[in-house]
């Protein structure tokens, strides 16, 4: 029979005390431990096949079975942005609670809110659509598993689900038959997911959604001309003014009848994100998971071509 691996392995394995392990594992916020600790003692745990009792990690660190959502959005964002968004947080509400789990929903754009996930009242916490200033928040105060949605850092600590924004952009252009093409999209936070969309068009060709800025006119200046939108709604508001065969919408809701039948558009479910992100929540309380490149888990896409 396998000896079963404890803390005093880890810490053997890794040069670092025992308590340094406890810390890491139990995501205690005693001590401030570097990035690069945290990394090399998870990692020890994950190669040594390390088993964490939980129910005595919850007696002695006081779980909650509280799980966060943190939206970062301020505002004035438009009403199509929050249908989107809001959306999201209901998919990763159900899947929560599905797994036993109660929540706390937190919207705000304030590095100073953002630092409840750092509270002891939450075991996890989910982010949706975070910049980089309020990224470096959450780093300096790391101490629960956080799994960042839809969005994307480079700190190799943390999880990303997120959808591959680079394949379904070159996906829409091949649908249109051309790279010479215009973007909507509402107004995105996070640096990365943006560069990754817009770097795709020319400035002209590009319409972000807030609230001063006019669809219509931008639309007029587009006749004939083919594009991608990113969005339901948005979707919506193109329909009116552009030909189905000109447009490729990426859609993330799953709301019958809210597109026209013969509208073409790339899919990618929310609850799938969700899904996924709650799935690896869990692995990450059982320091079950599997390591992917740079921690980034892809969710795929559908493509449905109209009628």
């Amino acid at each position: 029979m396998n000896k079963k691996v404890t803390m005093r392995d880890i810490a053997r394995e890794t040069n670092v005390s025992l308590a340094t392990v406890s810390y890491v594992l139990n995501h205690s916020e005693k001590e401030k431990i570097s990035h690069t600790t945290r990394l090399k003692v998870l990692d020890a745990a994950k190669r040594l096949k390390y088993v964490p009792n939980l129910t005595a990690r919850s007696l002695a660190n006081k779980k909650s079975n509280l799980i966060g959502i943190i939206l970062n959005m301020d505002e004035v964002s438009t009403a199509s942005k929050k249908y989107l968004y809001f959306d999201l947080v209901s998919e990763l509400q159900d899947c929560i609670h599905q797994m036993g789990y109660d929540t706390v929903v937190a919207v705000t754009h304030e590095a100073a809110d953002i630092e409840v996930i750092t509270k002891r009242s939450l075991d996890g916490a989910f982010i949706i659509d975070i910049d980089e200033s309020l990224q470096e928040q959450l780093t300096k105060k790391y101490y629960v598993p956080i799994i960042f949605v839809g969005c994307d850092v480079e700190d190799v600590l943390f999880y990303k689900v997120l959808p591959d924004y680079e394949a379904m952009i070159q996906k829409a252009f091949e649908m249109l038959g051309t790279t010479d093409a215009y973007v909507v999209m509402e107004e995105v936070k996070n640096r990365h997911i943006r560069e990754k969309i817009l770097s795709n068009f020319r400035a002209e060709d590009i319409f972000i959604n807030r609230p001063d800025n006019d669809i219509r006119s931008f639309l007029s200046k587009q006749k004939g001309r083919k594009g991608i939108v990113i969005g339901d709604m948005l979707g919506m508001s193109v329909e009116r003014f552009m030909p189905a065969s000109n447009f490729v919408v990426v859609t993330y809701a799953e709301s019958k009848g809210v597109l026209l039948d013969e509208t073409r558009r790339l899919i990618v479910k929310n609850h799938d994100m969700a899904k996924k992100a709650m799935e690896t929540m869990e692995q990450l309380f059982h320091l079950a998971y599997e390591e992917g490149k740079d921690n980034r888990i892809i969710i795929p896409y559908e493509v449905y071509r109209g009628k």
